[in-house]
């Protein structure tokens, strides 16, 4: 039901997506470290997810200051809902940023879709939360409380839809821990070293993993061939100095261990030693893991 109720404005969340798409690449490299930033890189996990942590916990708090004064008759409490809520709408902000670039890198579809409705139903709760802030500002606590119920309901609402993208679609997760990378206690051969060219990224499997390794001389580097953030074909991918692109979102990789330096990816990719040894390329691990 979700789904049908937002695919009929799907071609303005596909266009809210370009425009963002737009705007990063326009930046050139400082969009790129501040994409990193609100994807959640250094975090190592989606920074939005934080985020929305404080706006749903601090909104319940400010909920509940308000309720112990208009229904219990607690005094002194006006101060404090204030300074709780004006933390909320902050973190509604940061929220709305960081989401918004996540959004970018959406696949078009129900995924995109539901995205893009729950960022609007936010936007509403976030409109509602912003009058209750400044109400409080200019002592009117009672229209705060009745403005931060709305937005509390409002934002609910988004939560829960903000759930069935992550639960049912799987945007923001570690698409490598499903499932897990195949281990190999002893190197183990997984391709002819006869075709494997340098330079050149080429698929390998171990068992029912695919691998992705890159050859530089004798040296051969292997990564699970999956892209953490969204599933990608690194096989597909280009390698740029010490790092390999996905091809579908362009997160850098870095080919020695898997360990993200470009998002939208916040997780690395399992790496494995490799050697060649005789006529076969033979690879041993995850290492590090």
């Amino acid at each position: 039901m979700l789904e049908r109720t937002a695919r009929p404005l799907a071609g303005l969340w596909n266009g809210i997506a370009s425009l963002m798409d737009v705007i990063y690449r326009g930046l050139g490299g400082p969009g790129r470290y501040v994409q990193d930033f609100l994807n959640g890189v250094w975090l190592g996990h989606s920074l939005h997810a934080v985020l929305v942590d404080v706006v749903v916990g601090g909104a319940t708090a400010a909920l509940l200051l308000d309720v112990l004064r208009v229904v219990f008759g607690v005094e002194g409490m006006e101060t404090a809902a204030t300074w709780v809520t004006g933390l909320v709408l902050l973190s509604a902000l940061g929220a709305f940023v960081s989401g918004l670039t996540d959004f970018k890198d959406t696949a078009p579809g129900d995924e995109r879709n539901l995205a893009g409705m729950h960022g609007v139903i936010n936007i509403v709760g976030t409109a509602f939360l912003a009058v209750s802030f400044f109400a409080r500002l200019g002592s009117s606590h009672d229209l705060g409380f009745w403005m931060l119920l709305v937005s509390y309901l409002v934002l609910s609402v988004g939560a829960f839809i903000g759930g069935h993208v992550v639960f049912k679609h799987g945007v923001m997760i570690n698409h490598n821990d499903f499932p897990r990378a195949k281990r190999a206690k002893e190197f183990t051969a997984v391709l002819p070293a006869a075709e494997l060219p340098d330079g050149q990224p080429t698929k390998a499997m171990l068992g029912a993993t695919a691998l992705v390794l890159v050859r530089r001389g004798d040296v051969v580097h292997a990564l699970k061939e999956t892209c953490s953030h969204a599933g990608g074909p690194l096989s597909q991918g280009e390698v740029r100095g010490d790092v390999i692109i996905c091809p579908w979102h362009y997160s850098n990789f870095r080919l020695a261990d898997g360990v993200v330096r470009h998002g939208p990816a916040t997780h690395r990719v399992p790496a494995y030693a490799a050697r060649i040894s005789g006529d076969q390329v033979e690879v041993q691990g995850p290492i590090g893991e």
